[in-house]
């Protein structure tokens, strides 16, 4: 298809769509908290300044911390449920991030994910996404490369994750929830000012609940620990600390069988074993000891101790300019053992990461601007077991003893008002990163293997913005972005290089935001096309102890319409609408031709959220009942289409009812997620007995009442 008929096509989905109606998730701020003269105004830091969302050239999504508490919002794998065309689903101790069809469903020790998780703008290994988040300011979400000012894994986007900062007032702050499964969660803050300039807070967040899965596996037994200082008395400089540790236990979810039909015992895509499909169990005709190689499965165990601190250092060395420095540290431990089906499976990870940026930024009348270096070390062991050792059969799925990239970049971006109404920007950044790595092989008779490679790269970004109205803005922009080069775990020979080229994505994004009616009403529509070269794949072939990774090329093309509407104080209805079309085009390794054009894993054409709120005012407060439902058309988990790795279209909805004391001291609700009960698959493998696929679920339907004071 020529690039003009591409571009033709977008165009005309975004008229299509805009005519369909659409929108953006629900904002579920307390009613004190907005505003009430239309709808309040969003300030993102996506470009690393502070800035209205409105005036933000990308399709940011954003949720205050406030929001994320009312819509039961804990950790990163439920905010897919209020995010526009993205899956963050869970896989053991890792959430699988994918936007836009986007993200790596690849987790061995030397793949790194290719949507980048930053925690107060300091990087975060995969692993990391699961920690919980508690006492949040805000999350944002910015979907497309972002190699610029983000640098390696941002192919698909990032998400960054701010913390709230101490404040010079005495605070105290809880979240109470109970539900079923036994559900116990609390989170409790204190904040504390230390003496003029110095503020300290520490925070608490713990979560216990049964498992959901008739084994008693997928439960929790979870507590994280966060204490944060703030240091403001010289004018001019700002210092902010932070660290946290999390600690899981509770058993991991395991493994359900999909795409077989015990009643008529044929293959049936949407099939799974039992009738309630959490239950893990094996019944009848497959508890034969023959199906049973390794006996029931059960509720295993799992180790997961994370710390990660950070810092943020801000400077004014000048009117307007400010010197900033950000260090972090990452350190992880993580191990865990799981069904897959009917076959027990061990996986290790550790992580020991330093990261360290130094960036300098200012503005004048017309001119936006910063320039920064970014360096890093991250060591890494992983390792994977399926089987037992004592059982009929075992063997290693992946084994990177040790592995260790690093890297440095400079980079910078700047935007100039050309007059009061338009803008340019442009940006760049060099890349050099170095990776190095040995381990046993999976393949036959287990070889040890090396590889050693640096990478280098340019990114760029160049873009434009128009004010067609004080309330509209058009943009368009064309980025890259890339990913230092990996290795498959088998050693080198003459004829085979273990060497994985470098994953790298370019595109353009054009779209306007607007607002109308009196400011009530937000019109936020972005189309984009998306050249990906050098994606990693993987075809599973289950007579091979070990399956290359290889590249490909792939083709992104899509649109995403935002709107929010707000007719009254006390009404407030949001939507979103999501087309995409990613599809693989080109393999790197022969025999898979018959697979070009299908979509890539866990792509979704069509996705939908929708949601809407009203307030009944009482005497000395008001009660919000609330809705929010997310529509998702089929998707594969795989880019071969295996029968059982699909997920049939679904919509899951959840619902909620609060009342909100007028003094915003206190609020007390009931809320259900996954009204209906659907069984949606995660991560999702062409595996298992009788197969032809194994899957995590998401979480069946729970419900609950939640409790908050802030004091």
């Amino acid at each position: 298809m020529k690039s003009g008929r591409k571009i033709q096509l977008i165009g005309a989905s975004a008229i299509a769509l805009m005519l369909a109606g659409a929108a953006q998730a629900q904002d579920t701020t307390p009613q004190s908290e907005a505003a009430t003269g239309g709808l309040e105004e969003i300030v993102v830091t996506a470009q690393k300044r502070s800035e209205n969302i409105q005036k933000t050239p990308a399709a940011v999504t954003a949720f205050t911390g406030n929001a994320l508490v009312q819509s039961g919002t804990t950790d990163l794998r439920a905010v897919q449920n209020i995010v526009p065309g993205a899956r963050f689903q869970q896989e053991g101790a890792t959430t699988q991030v994918i936007l836009r069809g986007v993200g790596s469903n690849l987790d061995f020790g030397a793949i790194e994910p290719t949507v980048a998780f930053n925690v107060n703008g300091i990087f975060t290994p995969r692993e990391g996404t699961s920690q919980p988040l508690f006492d949040l300011d805000r999350i944002e979400v910015l979907p497309g490369p972002q190699g610029t000012l983000y640098g390696r894994n941002a192919l698909g986007g990032t998400i960054n994750i701010s913390f709230k900062r101490p404040t010079h007032d005495l605070e105290t702050s809880a979240v109470l929830e109970g539900g079923n499964y036994d559900l116990m969660h609390a989170t409790v803050v204190q904040n504390v000012p230390l003496g003029e300039g110095v503020a300290a807070r520490a925070a608490i967040d713990f979560t216990k609940r049964d498992g959901y899965m008739e084994s008693g596996a997928y439960s929790k037994d979870d507590i994280a620990a966060r204490l944060g200082l703030l240091f403001d008395r010289t004018e001019g400089f700002t210092a902010y600390l932070w660290g946290q540790y999390t600690k899981r236990d509770g058993s991991p979810s395991n493994l359900v069988n999909k795409g077989f039909d015990p009643v008529t015992g044929q293959f049936s895509k949407d099939a799974f074993l039992r009738d309630r499909p959490w239950d893990d169990l094996r019944v009848g005709a497959f508890a034969d000891p023959s199906a049973l190689p390794f006996g029931q499965p059960i509720a295993e165990k799992q180790k997961y101790n994370l710390y990660n601190f950070g810092a943020q250092f801000d400077l004014e060395v000048a009117d307007g300019v400010t010197l900033t420095y950000v260090p972090g540290y990452f350190h992880l431990d993580s191990n865990s053992s799981y069904w897959l089906g009917v076959i027990p499976d061990y996986k290790e990870d550790n992580y020991r990461l330093i990261t360290q940026e130094l960036r300098l930024s200012g503005n004048s009348d017309r001119l936006n601007w910063l320039a920064g270096l970014y360096a890093y070390t991250q060591k890494t062991y992983g390792y994977s077991f399926v089987g037992k050792a004592s059982g009929p059969f075992g063997f290693i799925a992946s084994g990177v003893l040790h592995h260790r990239v690093k890297g440095i970049a400079a980079f910078g971006q700047a935007t100039y008002d050309l007059n009061d109404a338009w803008r340019l920007t442009a940006g760049g950044r060099l890349s050099y990163d170095k990776r190095k790595g040995s381990g046993i092989s999976p393949d036959v008779g287990n070889p040890l293997f090396t590889f050693e490679k640096s990478f280098k790269r340019f990114d760029y970004k160049i873009g434009t913005e128009f004010d067609v109205s004080p309330t509209a803005m058009v943009y368009l922009t064309y980025q890259t972005a890339y990913q230092p080069g990996t290795f498959n775990e088998a050693p080198s020979t003459p004829t085979f290089s273990n060497l994985i080229n470098s994953p790298k994505l370019s595109s353009i994004t054009g779209g306007f935001k607007s607002r109308f009616l009196d400011n009530t009403l937000q019109i936020n529509v972005e189309g984009f096309y998306y050249k990906y070269n050098d994606l990693l794949l993987q075809a599973y072939d289950a007579s091979k102890p070990y399956n290359q990774v290889f590249n490909a090329k792939a083709e992104t093309y899509g649109v995403q319409i935002d709107t929010v509407f707000q007719p009254t104080p006390d009404d407030r209805l949001s939507a979103s609408l999501g087309y995409l079309h990613a599809r693989n085009k080109e393999f790197a390794v022969p025999g898979l031709a018959a697979f070009e054009g299908l979509s890539l894993p866990y792509a979704a054409d069509w996705t939908i959220n929708v949601a809407y709120h009203h307030d009944f005012h009482l005497s000395n407060g008001y009660i919000r009942p609330a809705v929010d439902a997310r529509y998702e058309s089929t998707y594969f988990a795989d880019f071969v289409h295996t029968p059982g790795t699909n997920q049939k279209p679904t919509w899951r909805e959840n619902a909620s009812i609060t009342y909100f004391a007028d003094t915003n001291k206190w609020s007390a609700g009931l809320w259900i997620k996954n009204i209906t009960n659907k069984a949606v698959i995660a991560a999702t493998a062409a595996a298992g007995i009788p197969g032809p696929a194994t899957a995590y679920l998401e979480e069946p339907r729970t419900y609950g009442a939640r409790v908050t004071f802030n004091f």
